[in-house]
């Protein structure tokens, strides 16, 4: 597996005096071995048709915290993101640079754009599965977007497979496996805490789905590492 690490700038707000989590980055390329294993472990937590349209709630299958706070599930949005939010009722298709009011809150942006998911194209596509791996403490959660639309675009021309991977001891990441382009896409890759004060960005909000083939060995990925500040 090769790798290239570069570290990539975290875009913070403070609230004074406050004791805070937020995270650190680190951009990787190559693969995983659990994702080889993924389908034999893998349910359907979400399916087509979808525009613009958010999940039933899903339960974390394991104690974690998101900037600092026990979660204890998820929404899907069909736009590229999850919400730890239990009081959301929308999925936001215009993707914003963070933080931004108009962004949504206590979420993870794995690839924040407008997006849908068509029917008709076999059990795997136009759909996000989930499915835990490996033994405590170590486990990880994976929450696969598989072949997902572009708004501008078909299935025909387009789709792009990524994935969010929550681990047991508290990181997350987002790995971009492989994809299909027609046409350029702009989106944001990131986090933004609950109160809406706390983002961390990666990548956007002009980001462009990387070109990555089917090997796993280009897979381009965003690792998010918890740091405690005061």
């Amino acid at each position: 597996m090769k790798s290239l690490i570069c570290a990539l700038a975290v875009v913070l707000l403070i609230p004074a005096g406050l004791a805070f989590q937020s995270y650190e980055v680190v951009q990787t390329t190559g693969d995983h071995d659990f994702m080889f294993s993924f389908r034999q472990n893998a349910r359907l937590a979400f399916g087509p048709p979808r525009d613009n349209e958010r999940s039933d709630w899903q339960t974390l299958p394991f104690p974690w915290q998101f900037f600092g706070k026990e979660v204890t599930g998820y929404y899907i949005s069909d736009n590229g993101y999850i919400t730890f939010d239990t009081q959301a009722k929308t999925s936001v298709a215009a993707n914003t640079a963070l933080p931004d009011p108009a962004a949504p809150r206590n979420a993870i942006f794995a690839f924040w754009t407008d997006l849908r998911m068509e029917a008709g194209h076999g059990q795997w596509a136009n759909s996000v599965w989930t499915g835990t791996l490996g033994q405590a403490p170590n486990r990880v959660h994976v929450i696969y977007f598989m072949s997902l639309v572009p708004a501008a675009d078909t299935f025909a021309t387009a789709g792009f497979n990524f994935a969010l991977v929550l681990y047991e001891g508290g990181e997350f990441e987002v790995i971009f496996t492989s994809g299909r382009k027609a046409s350029t896409v702009k989106a944001t890759v990131g986090a933004l805490s609950a109160d809406g004060t706390t983002a961390v960005m990666a990548a956007g909000p002009a980001f462009d789905f990387p070109n990555v083939g089917y090997g796993g060995d280009d897979d381009v990925n965003f690792r998010f590492k918890p740091t405690a500040k005061e």
